[in-house]
């Protein structure tokens, strides 16, 4: 079962008010300051998450008054605490997503940290997601365009997937591969109205991210969206241990092993160009030296995390010499010179 969005504009008066006669909220401050002008009813808390690990999230939890509603306004963070309420509560869930940089509002997994490394626990299903266009578009724009790294992660995730068939044998099904890469294309032939943010381009962002949730979902895992673009960034966040803004970073990503697989990232280029996507390493908060120790680390993260599919980084590994030559490779792209 999948969460079906409701489209529109304030969205949130067409709630019923019994929903919200007993309610607690989880939400980003910004998305907050919006809505609570017009929020119809009294929260009997409104919290911000403290943080996504599972330990710290759980004892705020435990901590917050018992409702029988919770609602997550705000990104993947808000969203993923109200989750986290709902599962460990039984409340109904609203989510009213005020970004749509990550695909978390649409997964029934719930994404949480233990020890700065990703895991998902549980299941839920919102009784109601709205995807209101008055509320999104009053985020930054780079917030909203950044949702396409998790389509964009496609590009390198299918690359892997089709290496693990040649090299381990694992099936690789042509059928959900095309499927996947027609969300790929269909992201690509929308880059200037996710550009503009106009309701037009949040409604495809929407629907690539059902299309891509729904695919996973089917299949078993998330092996038709997710590969060795994510490996790095899920490395670099627990060597590092800050907070990225996880589209520019999955972009940057797929990027960097599009090169280490070989592929070409001419036309990538050209679309993050024509969509806005920042990726350029002191715009996103990453230091060279960070990409170089993520690169090395990768080999070891591996082993350790067991559950992640064979990627391009299981079978050529990352020695001192692969990471420079890739490191020179990016050096006569634009995503790491200085103005």
């Amino acid at each position: 079962m999948q969460a079906v969005p409701t489209y529109g504009r304030n969205l949130i008066q067409t709630l019923d008010k019994e929903f919200l006669a007993d309610c607690v909220v989880f939400c980003a401050p910004e998305a907050w300051e919006i809505v609570r002008g017009r929020f119809p009813g009294r929260p009997r808390e409104v919290a911000v998450p403290r943080s996504m690990e599972q330990s710290v999230i759980e004892e705020q939890i435990r901590a917050m008054p018992s409702a029988q509603t919770v609602l997550g306004f705000g990104g993947g963070s808000a969203c993923d605490a109200a989750k986290m309420y709902a599962w460990m509560t039984g409340a109904r869930l609203i989510l009213v997503p005020s970004i749509l940089s990550v695909d978390a509002p649409y997964t029934k997994a719930i994404g949480v940290r233990i020890d700065h490394r990703v895991r998902y626990v549980g299941e839920v299903v919102p009784a109601h997601l709205l995807i209101d266009f008055d509320l999104i578009q009053q985020a930054p724009p780079r917030l909203n365009r950044a949702g396409i790294g998790d389509i964009l992660s496609i590009y390198t995730a299918l690359w892997d997937w089709r290496l693990a068939s040649e090299q381990t044998g694992e099936t690789f099904d042509q059928a959900t591969a095309d499927r996947s890469r027609q969300l790929f294309d269909r992201m690509v032939r929308g880059a200037r109205e996710i550009r503009d943010c106009s309701e037009q381009g949040l409604r495809l962002l929407s629907e690539l991210f059902i299309g891509e949730v729904a695919l996973c979902e089917e299949f078993g895992n998330s092996r038709p969206e997710e590969g060795s673009e994510h490996y790095f960034a899920y490395c670099l966040e627990s060597i590092t241990r800050k907070t990225y803004l996880h589209g520019e970073l999955i972009a940057f990503a797929v990027i960097l092993v599009s090169l280490y697989q070989e592929q070409p990232v001419d036309e990538l280029i050209e679309f993050l160009r024509e969509v806005g996507v920042e990726v350029r390493l002191e715009r996103i908060g990453v230091s060279l030296p960070e990409v170089e120790r993520a690169l090395l680390a990768l080999p070891e993260y591996l082993k350790q995390e067991k559950q992640l599919p064979f990627g391009i980084f299981h079978h050529r590994g990352a020695s001192r010499d692969s990471v420079r030559a890739l490191i020179d490779r990016l050096g006569g792209l634009y995503i790491i010179r200085r103005e």
